[in-house]
């Protein structure tokens, strides 16, 4: 049998300037005309493992039913196939600090020379090395830039929404790893608070949640966590155009909460306030 390949996506390896590695880009084509202002674009982080389920998700919505705005959807993330060597490649680009080393001892199902702490650097490779090279393929609009991360993709969205929020106009935390480095992403929070009234535009913030992520005694806190964020979230009073949404998926694992949200997170992200 040949190798199957995906319609209507392009796909493209480059070397980063920002620190030397390679990193894998996709890219699927809507299969409708752009809006007046360019197609909103849509990155999704550990694209390895969900960029077709998003794809599929958007394009169809946007070309069957118009539910949605076509949109160009975009995976980040490595060559080479190796689900394990991928799975240490994130730890890298999608922490901002490093952990104790019993949290390190802990990671014995990815492969590779792990390295931590360098979320920072891809950001500013999502922002200014990813996506010139989407403006330079398909016309987009630059004021409906989403990106979505799960588990320490979550964190990474929360950090950098915290850090620079207007890199996207909506952002996408799904399954937060707050608990990292003892809940050391929060501490960007009051700031963000603080400069959210004065923020133009103001971003969006989806917060997501599998009802079934917290085991009895769990440290993690992953449900907790997520439901305390999105309280205080919930009572804050933002700009107009400023959205918040929250949802705890009943009955979904930490594991199977990605595709029952992918429908909500794409109305939120794409759809007119």
């Amino acid at each position: 049998m040949k190798a199957a390949s995906y319609p209507l996506a392009r796909e493209q390896d480059f070397t980063s300037r920002v620190n030397g590695r390679v990193y894998r880009v996709r890219v699927a084509t809507p299969y409708g005309p752009p809006p007046e202002t360019g197609y909103p674009v849509l990155y999704v982080l550990d694209g390895d493992g969900y960029f077709g389920s998003f794809a599929d998700a958007a394009r169809m919505r946007a070309a069957l039913g118009a539910e949605l705005p076509h949109a160009a959807v975009v995976g980040v993330g490595y060559p080479g196939g190796d689900f394990s060597a991928a799975l240490g490649r994130r730890f890298l680009d999608l922490t901002p600090t490093e952990p104790d080393e019993a949290e390190k001892a802990s990671h014995t199902f990815a492969t590779g020379d792990l390295a931590y702490a360098g979320a920072d650097d891809f950001l500013e490779i999502l922002t200014e090395e990813v996506r010139p090279r989407i403006a330079d393929i398909l016309p987009v609009d630059l004021s409906r830039q989403a990106v979505f991360g799960h588990s320490l993709g979550g964190l990474f969205v929360l950090y950098s929404l915290f850090r620079r929020p207007e890199a996207f106009s909506a952002w996408l935390s799904l399954s937060p790893s707050i608990w990292w480095d003892d809940r050391t992403v929060l501490r960007g929070e009051a700031g963000f608070t603080a400069a959210l009234p004065a923020l133009a535009p103001p971003p969006r913030l989806f917060v997501g949640v599998g009802a079934l992520e917290q085991p009895v005694g769990s440290p993690a806190r992953m449900v907790d966590n997520a439901v305390e964020l999105s309280a205080r979230f919930s009572a804050l009073s933002g700009p107009p155009g400023w959205r918040f949404a929250s949802r705890v998926f009943e009955g979904e694992t930490h594991s199977s909460v990605i595709w029952p949200a992918i429908n909500p997170m794409l109305d939120f992200a794409l759809k007119d306030a």
